[in-house]
């Protein structure tokens, strides 16, 4: 079988088990308009009353550090902005993709929320400007996994505890067992469903170092943090069962490791405080 028919069959088994994909879907089309008003995006939320939750969950975290509660989704997307809602609303949308929220699936949003988080404190401390985007593409770089997790649960599991206990590439060992990878997997999702330029770049490329080739220097920087984002978080075993020692050459990619370090210091108590809050999406 061709690679590209394998991640068909792979999406199209979970879409047809995800009752809500159609939703996300339409919600991706919805944001990527740039058209699209505040009063839109809310219209469409009010119809799904668990993901506004969720998204007004995410809002009103420590996160955010708001001085008063948000209690619908047009304060927050007056108060915190259009643009950063919309990544804020990108990242939620894929907690819908869980065919139940066990405990694998629990673990790998763990680990995609600290990932998230943690590219997010280390992009405005490198001074980018949009740092709910890095948010957002924190959250999604492991969109692969899902579909791969979907579409055979018990056998992906298998295959990822085994990932843990080894020394080898994730995707390395994922194209052996299952002929593609979760960053391919990934990739295919995020063309069809028209994410984002950089968050695709992110999905498809998170894996790989050096990068290819490039014109847009963002995609290399957003790729750089969300690499070493992961790796911290690997690092300390969030959502996983054990600590994963990084490989990160900070020196390769130009950031200074005494700053990667401060910065996971302030993480770790900020991520202790915010992880009950955050995690707890029902």
């Amino acid at each position: 079988m061709e690679k590209r028919d394998k991640l068909e069959e792979i999406y199209i088994k979970t879409i047809d088990i995800s009752p809500n994909s159609q939703l996300i879907i339409k919600l991706i089309n919805l944001l990527r308009n740039e058209y699209t008003s505040i009063e839109e995006i809310e219209e469409y939320l009010a119809k799904d009353k668990g993901l506004t939750a969720k998204f007004l969950r995410i809002a009103n975290s420590p996160y955010y550090g708001m001085s008063r509660k948000i209690k619908t989704v047009k304060d927050a997307l007056l108060l915190i902005g259009l643009e950063s809602a919309k990544s804020l609303i990108f990242a939620t949308s894929v907690i819908y993709l869980y065919k139940n929220f066990g405990e694998f699936e629990k673990r790998l949003w763990e680990h995609s929320l600290g990932v998230g988080l943690f590219s997010s404190l280390l992009s405005t401390a490198l001074g980018h400007i949009s740092p709910d985007l890095f948010l957002a593409a924190g959250i999604l770089h492991d969109i692969g996994k899902i579909f791969l997790y979907n579409a055979n649960s018990n056998y992906y599991q298998n295959i990822h505890e085994n990932i843990l206990k080894s020394e080898r590439e994730t995707i390395d060992i994922e194209n052996e067992k299952i002929g593609v990878n979760h960053a391919e997997m990934g990739a295919f999702v995020a063309e069809k469903w028209n994410y984002p330029d950089e968050i695709k770049k992110v999905i498809k490329y998170h894996h790989n170092f050096p990068y290819p080739y490039v014109k847009e220097r963002i995609y290399s920087e957003i790729c750089t943090i969300i690499r070493i984002s992961d790796q911290t978080c690997l690092d300390l075993g969030l959502g996983f069962k054990k600590e994963i020692p990084p490989r990160i050459d900070y020196g390769d990619l130009k950031i200074d490791a005494n700053l990667v370090k401060n910065l996971r210091k302030i993480f770790i108590h900020q991520f202790s405080h915010q992880k009950k809050f955050l995690l707890d999406l029902s």
